[in-house]
C-alpha cells in the first residue's frame, strides 16, 4: 500500500545475524511485494521490538512502554512512523504525532519508531526511494545472512 511516496510495511521479524564484526541485531521490514529492508539496530531496541511483537506485557514498563504511556497521558496520538532515509549507513526515521489536533513530525531512530508503533498499532512506512534502493529479496537475504537466528529473549 502506498501513501504519498511511502510504502506500508510490517515487521517480518527480529534476528541476530553474524557479521565480520560479531553478531548484530536486525529488524526486517517487509512490504506487500516481498521486498525486505534490513534495519540494523541495537540489542536493547531489538529486545523491545521483540517484546512488542510477542504481545507479552512486561512486569515493569521499559523505555518504549514509558514513552507510550507519557504520550497517551498527554493526549498525543501516534499517527504513523516512516523510515525516510539511510545516510552513511545510518537509518533516519520520523515519528508522526498529533497534539491537540496539530500534526508534528519528530526526528527519531527507526528502531524507536518501530518499537513505539507496535505498541500503539500505528502503521509503519518506508519511503519508496529507500525501499527501492536498499531492499532485498528474501532469497538474497537468506543467502547473504546464512547464519540467521531468531532473537530469543530470556
Amino acid at each position: 500500500m502506498m501513501e504519498s511516496g511511502n510504502v506500508r510495511v510490517n515487521v517480518h521479524g527480529v534476528y541476530l545475524v553474524k557479521t565480520p564484526y560479531g553478531q548484530s541485531p536486525v529488524v526486517i521490514l517487509a512490504d506487500s511485494r516481498g521486498r525486505l529492508l534490513p534495519v540494523f539496530i541495537g540489542l536493547a531496541e531489538a529486545a523491545s521490538i521483540q517484546v512488542a511483537l510477542s504481545k507479552v506485557k512486561p512486569e515493569r514498563p521499559g523505555t518504549h512502554d514509558l514513552m507510550v504511556n507519557v504520550l497517551s497521558e498527554s493526549s498525543v496520538k501516534v499517527e504513523k512512523v516512516v523510515v525516510v532515509d539511510i545516510r552513511d549507513g545510518i537509518y533516519i526515521g520520523r515519528l508522526h504525532i498529533k497534539v491537540n489536533g496539530t500534526e508534528k513530525i519528530i526526528d527519531a531512530r527507526p528502531s524507536d519508531c518501530i518499537a513505539i508503533a507496535l505498541r500503539v498499532d500505528a502503521p509503519i512506512f518506508v519511503k519508496e526511494e529507500v525501499m527501492g534502493r536498499y531492499s532485498v529479496t528474501e532469497e538474497y537475504f537468506s543467502k547473504f545472512y546464512s547464519n540467521l537466528e531468531n532473537l530469543e529473549l530470556g
